[in-house]
């Protein structure tokens, strides 16, 4: 800390607190002093003991313990006036970034991140002990440490505590802190130690503690899973990588599921060029690992993740009078299907299922999962569709580019009886006829609605191949809404799914979460999802960020110039005293009563 400024109170009406002093003398007034007496008897001991014993007034005789009980006294009523002291310093922010391409070993052997923390002490011990310092980290969001610091020693062991995340920074977000800092014109200075360089011209607060050297990288961007097609039991795996370093490189992956090496590829790889390698009929597993070489000096992106749960089982809900109909999907890889007639429906059935169907039937209130409506009764109240029932349908149009069409031959469908639909306040009309919409398509409340004028059940697979195609259109365009198509990314939110209640992070530790509430996975790998029955569901997060394994070539950083003058002078630092007044009073506390206990403890016999 700075020299000494001046001293205050935050409270001076406490200093009142003194006048309760006198009436510790009182009560050494009112103690018994002893005098030597000569009695006769007993009993005149006794009256005289009494007697004296309540005499009032004299000179008080005070031992040691009275002052100290005074002085404990007077420390509390001081404390009570919330003291201060004001000291002399300029305040310093501290930036350092802890992203994951911090975690990229230097031409030296050590990491930027271990390169950056061993600058920032160096400055601070050069720096001395002046002023307040606050630091900040970038990742997985530029957050403050936990308030400012007294001095650079404090400053010192929060830098040598903080680790780097495997979440990439977020460059528009680090510009807007620079800029704030920039801003305050209480700041003396700011240093900022990372990869990313700043923007000419610098601030003249700023000093920069540049680690950004360029470094030859191979890296892993999306690895993904999925199937051939809707309905294929057979996985499908994509891993893209890339070729960071001036010259070309033969890229290889292998594969392993579950512990077992399930494949391997490869590809010569220019220099700054990107590969997808395939990985087609993989055998089924819960989790995938893909793995780089050659080895680099960055190994988080030489790893990647992915789990089968992510292809997992569409669970379907079929609602309809004729359970069979919902029954023939069973047949469908890939698909589970659970039937209910329209009186054994309630909408806790939609809560174990990603989408539901309503065959001839429907809900009382909008279901919270994706839906299909086949030929709704009339006067629905949810969805209030205008249906005219028509003996023969006749398909008149439908687009030839559609998630609900595509591969469709809509001439070879035979459809015999069915509703044409009127014009609907948010669902469009896709496929239509003379007569209306026959299929109607729309979102609300973050759900995808389909509603069918005809029926496209039972499924008959191959025995009515044209219906099939678009009955696993309908599905695959519900099943597949709110997927997440290149997975799960580090330092990303993402909603915590229903019923889940901890989440087991990929180091083993156990977070009670809420379902609903937005989850930041910063460190990359399988974590899995628990909840109150079952086994934990797995879930794949990686970096997969090819502009952070870029490791030579990094953006600067645009400082915005700031509008208000530079700091003329030193800042005032207030520090609070009552914390060091409380503490000695209750040592002095201690200390008179370990001395009163040594003296009244009875002599050995």
């Amino acid at each position: 800390m700075g020299p000494l400024s001046s001293f205050g109170l935050l409270a001076p009406g406490a200093l009142w607190l003194f006048a309760i002093a006198p009436a510790l003398i009182v009560a050494y007034l009112a103690r018994e002093r002893p005098r030597q007496a000569t009695v006769s008897s007993v009993i005149a001991l006794r009256a005289l003991h009494v007697m004296r014993g309540r005499r009032f007034g004299g000179w008080p005789r005070l031992s040691w313990t009275f002052f100290l009980e005074l002085a404990a006294l007077a420390l509390a009523a001081l404390a009570a006036a919330s003291p201060y002291v004001l000291r002399r310093g300029a305040p310093l922010a501290i930036v350092l970034d802890n992203s994951a391409a911090m975690q990229a070993a230097a031409p030296a052997g050590k990491s930027r991140f271990a390169i950056a923390a061993a600058a920032l002490d160096a400055a601070l011990a050069q720096a001395g002990a002046a002023g307040a310092v606050t630091v900040y980290l970038t990742a997985p969001r530029p957050h403050e440490t936990g308030g400012p610091l007294d001095g650079a020693a404090a400053a010192r062991k929060v830098i040598a505590q903080a680790r780097p995340v495997d979440a990439p920074d977020d460059p528009a977000a680090l510009a807007a802190l620079l800029g704030q800092l920039n801003a305050d014109r209480h700041l003396g200075r700011i240093i900022y130690a990372g990869y990313r360089p700043i923007a000419a011209p610098a601030p003249a607060r700023f000093t920069y503690l540049g680690v950004g050297d360029p470094i030859p990288n191979y890296a892993i961007g999306r690895f993904t899973l999925s199937r051939e097609t809707f309905g294929s039991a057979a996985l499908h795996a994509s891993v893209v990588v890339a070729n960071f370093s001036p010259a070309a490189a033969t890229l290889k992956v292998a594969l392993v599921g579950d512990g077992k090496p399930v494949g391997t590829a490869q590809a010569l790889t220019a220099a700054g060029a990107v590969a997808t390698l395939d990985f087609p009929r993989l055998p089924p597993a819960a989790v995938y690992r893909a793995a780089l070489t050659p080895a680099d000096g960055f190994m988080l992106d030489n790893a990647a993740y992915a789990t089968g749960a992510a292809v997992k089982a569409i669970a379907i809900l079929f609602v309809s009078p004729t359970p069979a109909d919902g029954a023939s999907l069973g047949g469908i890889p890939g698909i589970a299907v659970v039937t209910r007639t329209p009186d054994q429906y309630t909408p806790r059935d939609l809560a174990a299922c990603d989408l539901a169907i309503f065959e001839y039937a429907a809900p009382k209130e909008l279901p919270a999962v994706n839906a299909l409506l086949v030929m709704p009764p009339p006067d629905d109240p949810v969805f209030r569709l205008h249906a005219a029932p028509a003996a023969r349908v006749a398909i008149a149009n439908w687009p030839a580019i559609d998630p609900l069409t595509d591969g469709v031959n809509f001439r070879l469908l035979n459809i015999r009886s069915g509703e044409y639909f009127g014009e609907h306040p948010w669902l469009d009309a896709v496929v239509g006829g003379a007569g209306g919409g026959l299929l109607l398509s729309g979102a609300r409340g973050g759900h995808r609605y389909v509603a069918a004028g005809f029926n496209p059940f039972p499924y008959l697979g191959r025995g009515n191949l044209p219906m099939s195609i678009l009955t696993l259109n309908l599905l695959g365009y519900l099943a597949g809404f709110g997927a997440h198509a290149g997975g799960y990314r580090t330092g990303e939110a993402w909603i915590v799914p229903a019923g889940v209640t901890r989440i087991i992070t990929p180091a083993g530790d156990r977070v009670a979460v809420t379902a609903g509430a937005a989850y930041t996975a910063a460190a990359q790998g399988v974590y899995r999802l628990a909840g109150a029955a079952g086994a934990p569901a797995p879930r794949a997060v990686n970096l997969s960020d090819l502009a952070v394994s870029d490791l030579q070539n990094a953006p600067p950083i645009a400082v915005a110039p700031s509008a208000r003058p530079a700091p003329s002078g030193e800042a005032a630092v207030r520090h609070p005293l009552a914390p060091w007044l409380l503490a000695a009073m209750l040592g002095l506390i201690v200390l008179e009563s370990w001395f009163v206990y040594r003296r009244r403890r009875p002599a050995p016999a």
